[in-house]
C-alpha cells in the first residue's frame, strides 16, 4: 500500500539506534502502524509487536501483518467451494498465473508449500471465479458509474465490487476466521492500490489514464510472518489506547503535516471497511464531494493541526486534544512502555526542540540529550511520480526546499528517550 511516510528505508536506521541505546528484544508498540512496515521489521527480529491504526485499511494491513502468525488452513472455506478448487482447470491456472510462487531461491521444502497452499487456493479464487458486478465502486469511483471519477477503469472496478461483495458475505456467514479474512482484505486492498488512477494519495484522481491504472486488478499472496508471540492489532485512538498497553519500547511515527490521512486514503478505507456497513445503500449516499469522501470528522487527527485550544473535551478520563504538541505529549506521559522512539519528519508541525522538551519531560531531565539519542537521516523526498514536476492535472508541485539541501532532498529525525533508571546500557 503506497502510504506517504513509509518507513521501509529507515529500519536499519530505527534498529540500530535502538540498539545502540541498549534496547534489543521485548514487546514494541506501534501506535501509528500505517502500512506496518516497522512492525513487520520487528515481528521478523523476534520482538512482540502491538500494531494499531485507526484508519480501516492500516488496521486490515496491521492484522494481516502482524498479528498473522501462521498460515490459514481456510477449512470452511475449502469445504464449501471443494469442487472448484480441485478441478483441473483451477490447479493448472494456479501455477500457470503464478499465484503459487517459490522462494526466491527456488529452495522452498514441501512442508511450507503446503502450509501456502490453502491461502494460494483462496488468492487465485478470487482472482479467478469472482463474476463482476456493478456496484458501489463502479458507481462512484469509475467513469462510467455515473459520478465521473476516475479512481479506477471500468473493469477493476466491477472486478472490485464482485470480490468486495464475496468477502461481505464471507465474512457475515462466518466463512473465514477472523486472520483468514484480512488476509484475503489486505491483498484486495494492495491490489486495488496497485491500479487506482492517482498520483500518490486519493485526495485527487487523474484525468487522464496512467499505464498502471489500466492493468487489470489482480491479488497477489500476501505475506505471512511466523511468530511464537502474541501479536495484536489494534484500531483505536492513539491517545485512548496507549494507556493500556504494556511494552518495552513505544514507537512513534504520527502524522507529521496538516494532510488528514482519513481524507487523502478514503478510498482504501471505504474498501476496507465495506464488511462493516449495515446499510450499503444509506452508506453509499453519504459519500459526497468530487472524490466520493465519506463523512470523516471522526477520524480527524489533532497530530495534523499545528495550533488549537490545549484539551477541546473530555472523553472517558482521555484527552481530545486540539493541537499536534499537547496530543503527543500526552501519548508520551501515558505510556507504560519503558523507552520511546519517535520518528518525525523535518518538515513536520512539531519542530526538533518542541519534540525534545516531550520526551524530556518523559525521561525526567531537565534538557533533552540531543548530542547521544538523536539522529537525523537525509534521504529522498516522496515523489509519487518520480521525475515529475506536475501531476495528471497539470498542476505544478510546490515543495518546499530547505536551506542547503537539494530540490528532493529532507531528513527524518529520530529521537530515543528512556525513563528514568530505565535504560540498558552495553
Amino acid at each position: 500500500m503506497r502510504l506517504i511516510g513509509n518507513k521501509t528505508k529507515l529500519l536499519g536506521q530505527i534498529e540500530s539506534l535502538l540498539l545502540d541505546r541498549g534496547v534489543e528484544g521485548g514487546t514494541l508498540i506501534d501506535i501509528f502502524a500505517g502500512s506496518s512496515s516497522v512492525g513487520k521489521h520487528f515481528k521478523r527480529r523476534g520482538y512482540k509487536v502491538l500494531a494499531n491504526d485507526i484508519l480501516p485499511s492500516c488496521y486490515a494491513q496491521a492484522v494481516a501483518a502482524v498479528e498473522v502468525s501462521r498460515w490459514p488452513a481456510y477449512r470452511k472455506f475449502s469445504g464449501r467451494y471443494r469442487d472448484a478448487l480441485s478441478s483441473k482447470d483451477f490447479i493448472e491456472g494456479m501455477h500457470v498465473q503464478g499465484d503459487i510462487l517459490e522462494q526466491d531461491d527456488g529452495q522452498e521444502s514441501p512442508r511450507r508449500a503446503a502450509r501456502r497452499l490453502p491461502l494460494a487456493r483462496a488468492v487465485h479464487y478470487l482472482n479467478t471465479c469472482i463474476e463482476p458486478v456493478e456496484g458501489l465502486v463502479y458507481r462512484n469511483y469509475c467513469p462510467g458509474g455515473g459520478a465521473d471519477r476516475r479512481y479506477f477503469t471500468d473493469e477493476n472496478g466491477r472486478r472490485l465490487d464482485g470480490i468486495l461483495g464475496f468477502l461481505r458475505e464471507g465474512y457475515r456467514e462466518e466463512l473465514f476466521t477472523r486472520g483468514e479474512f484480512y488476509l484475503l482484505l489486505s491483498a484486495l486492498v494492495d491490489a486495488a492500490d496497485r491500479v487506482a488512477n492517482i498520483s500518490g494519495t486519493y485526495g485527487a484522481y487523474l484525468k487522464s489514464w496512467q499505464a498502471s491504472a489500466k492493468k487489470p486488478l489482480w491479488l497477489t499472496l500476501p505475506e505471512v510472518i511466523e511468530s511464537s508471540q502474541r501479536n495484536r492489532a489494534y484500531s483505536e485512538d492513539a491517545n485512548a489506547l496507549v494507556g493500556r498497553l504494556k511494552g518495552d519500547v513505544l514507537y512513534l511515527d504520527p502524522p507529521y503535516n496538516q494532510r488528514q490521512y482519513a481524507a487523502n486514503y478514503h478510498v482504501l478505507d471505504i474498501l476496507s471497511g465495506y464488511h462493516l456497513y449495515d446499510d450499503l445503500g444509506k452508506f453509499e449516499a453519504s459519500l459526497y464531494g468530487k472524490t466520493g469522501l465519506r463523512p470523516y470528522d471522526h477520524l480527524k487527527s489533532a497530530y495534523c493541526v499545528r495550533r488549537g485550544r490545549r484539551r477541546m473535551k473530555e472523553t472517558n478520563g482521555s484527552g481530545v486534544f486540539g493541537d499536534v504538541f499537547s496530543a503527543m505529549l500526552d501519548l508520551v506521559l501515558s505510556t507504560k512502555a519503558r523507552n520511546v522512539l519517535v520518528s518525525y519528519n523535518e518538515e513536520g508541525l512539531l519542530t526538533r526542540d518542541e519534540i525534545g522538551v516531550i520526551l524530556a519531560r518523559f525521561s525526567g531531565s531537565r534538557s533533552y540529550d540531543f548530542d547521544n539519542d538523536f539522529r537525523e537521516i537525509s534521504y529522498k523526498r516522496f515523489r509519487s511520480d518520480r521525475d515529475r514536476e506536475e501531476n495528471g492535472d497539470g498542476a505544478g508541485r510546490n515543495y518546499k526546499v530547505l536551506d542547503g539541501r537539494g530540490k528532493d532532498e529532507l531528513a527524518e529525525w529520530l529521537f530515543f528517550a528512556a525513563r528514568e533508571g530505565a535504560r540498558v546500557t552495553s
